[in-house]
């Protein structure tokens, strides 16, 4: 008799009636894009964006595009963290199996997963972007969680089913025993996966019992933190600028993840007032927070941080105590530092391995439990361009037209969008992105710091910047910063398709290119 048991490898004869989460039709097919040359001063690396059903064939399809611009060897990554690319995800679900694909390579590749404002991913395209991926080559570390939804973007789950109109026929021609066996075996998998990317038991639950016709939609704060996805990077104050309710929050989900329980489930142990000077921790300082309703004297009596710490901003040393011992300080069972810069974490103890980690502000924990994650956009958006993780606006403050840096030689356009041209010249790959000064400060810094590169060439001019060297694999590479008028900017990325066998020529035939481009007349002074 055959056995129908799916092992996330190949799929199989019952893959064209499990469905997860509603493909319309098996022709259909994503559509997956370069959208970037880099997603965002916080995430400085390329963007690529999946759209469309999920079906089988998608994640190879997407690693063949990633394969064309990106040259990247996660375990020579940024010591303090960071990733390959960025995939943006908008997708209605599909092919379950070729989702978890996706998430693999996500994981594989150290590649982040957004899902950004007013899009929806949902089902197979939901557990691809569980597979959002850094990677730091910190002791310890290694590959950790990097997903972000940002507000008013919804990530869905639902479990896997048999299409009613199939489900007759199936029981017909296999029995009911191998189909109900394989339905098994696939929700078993999905337990598996969710487990494995760091879903919190009881949202798993939830979703493996959801029936055909429900989804498990991560829009509220409490979605946010069983999850374990991430909010834009913000100071705390843009995401609750009340700062009491705010560290409440915090306090909430934090001891529901010390009773592994859903936050609004506990959310009543919390004292609906904060309280100055409730103890002092074994250190010695004075803490601030709530009290906590507690059946016995060594379970969590309070949830505070330091007295200096209640106006949050800064960095966060939340914890849940103990009533105070005999040594007269409250001792920390579980503990929650929020960090801006560098490394935020969740758990007990001092082993990384042992808790939840995530590079910046664990924004998240500390917005309302309920209710869809809301911020003012107007303040945020007006705070983003002068920070590092802000986006880099290509449209020209004049006209609202693109302006991209041209070049005097015959270059053949092999595509375009509102933020780059692809060509090529010769043996080279020519990526012109157009943007702001921010472009042109980050694009400065970033790529005269890559570890991943051997930098021979690095030089500053009046209007611009080139650096330049070769690749893990040997290819050379040129980059080139521009400025214009009016705070534009572009930076222009040459790099050989393969590694040249005459390299010289390469290298002539990129300084050529590199001298022949100028934004607003203004380029490189070559002479």
């Amino acid at each position: 008799m055959q056995h129908f048991i799916w092992r996330g490898v190949s799929t199989i004869i019952l893959a064209a009636w499990l469905v997860f989460g509603g493909l319309a039709s098996p022709a259909m097919a994503a559509s997956v894009s370069f959208a970037a040359l880099h997603y965002s001063a916080d995430r400085f690396v390329p963007q690529f964006h999946f759209e469309g059903p999920v079906t089988e064939g998608d994640a190879t399809a997407l690693a063949a595009l990633i394969d064309e611009f990106v040259e990247c060897t996660p375990d020579l990554l940024d010591i303090a963290g960071s990733n390959c690319a960025v995939v943006t995800l908008s997708s209605p679900g599909g092919d379950y199996i070729e989702g978890l694909r996706l998430a693999a390579l996500m994981r594989e590749r150290a590649i982040a997963t957004v899902v950004e404002a007013n899009a929806e991913c949902y089902s197979a395209c939901a557990f691809a972007f569980l597979g959002g991926t850094g990677y730091a080559r910190q002791e310890g570390i290694g590959a950790y969680i990097d997903r972000m939804i940002e507000p008013s973007g919804i990530l869905g789950f639902h479990a896997p089913y048999f299409a009613s109109e199939a489900l007759d026929g199936l029981v017909a021609q296999f029995g009911m025993d191998d189909v109900l066996g394989a339905s098994r075996d696939d929700v078993a998998l999905m337990i598996q996966q969710l487990v494995d990317w760091n879903v919190n038991a009881n949202a798993l639950s939830y979703i493996a019992s959801m029936g055909p016709t429900e989804t498990y939609d991560i829009v509220e704060g409490e979605d946010y933190a069983m999850l374990w996805a991430q909010l834009p990077p913000a100071p705390l104050y843009y995401w609750n600028s009340n700062t009491a309710d705010a560290l409440r929050n915090a306090c909430i989900n934090l001891l529901a993840y010390h009773l592994d329980s859903w936050p609004s489930e506990v959310a009543a142990q919390v004292a609906l007032d904060p309280e100055t000077a409730l103890a002092n921790n074994e250190q010695g300082q004075p803490l601030s927070g709530f009290r906590l309703t507690a059946d016995n004297p060594l379970a969590a009596s309070y949830c505070a941080l330091p007295n200096d710490q209640f106006d949050l901003n800064g960095d966060v040393d939340l914890a849940l105590y103990t009533a105070p011992g005999v040594s007269g300080g409250a001792r920390p069972l579980v503990s929650l530092f929020s960090r801006s810069e560098g490394w935020s974490t969740m758990g007990t103890g001092g082993d990384p391995t042992r808790r939840h980690m995530q590079k910046g502000s664990l924004s998240q924990l500390f917005v309302p439990i309920r209710g869809a994650v809301e911020s003012d956009f107007v303040k945020f958006m007006d705070y983003l361009p002068l920070r590092k993780f802000a986006r880099f606006n290509a449209i020209s403050m004049i006209d609202d037209t693109v302006e991209f840096a041209v070049s005097e030689l015959p270059m053949s356009l092999l595509g375009e969008n509102t933020k780059v041209q692809v060509m090529l010249y010769g043996q080279q790959q020519v990526i012109v992105e157009a943007g702001s000064e921010l472009l042109y400060a980050t694009a400065r810094q970033a790529h005269a710091n890559r570890n991943d590169v051997d930098i021979t060439l690095s030089v500053d001019y009046e209007n611009g910047f080139a650096v330049g060297g070769y690749y893990f694999s040997g290819r050379p590479y040129l980059w080139v910063g521009l400025k214009g008028e009016n705070g534009a900017a572009a930076v222009v990325r040459i790099e050989t398709l393969e590694k040249p066998q005459d390299m010289n020529s390469a290298l002539i035939e990129q300084e050529d290119i590199a001298c022949s481009f100028a934004l607003h007349g203004h380029g490189l002074d070559c002479s």
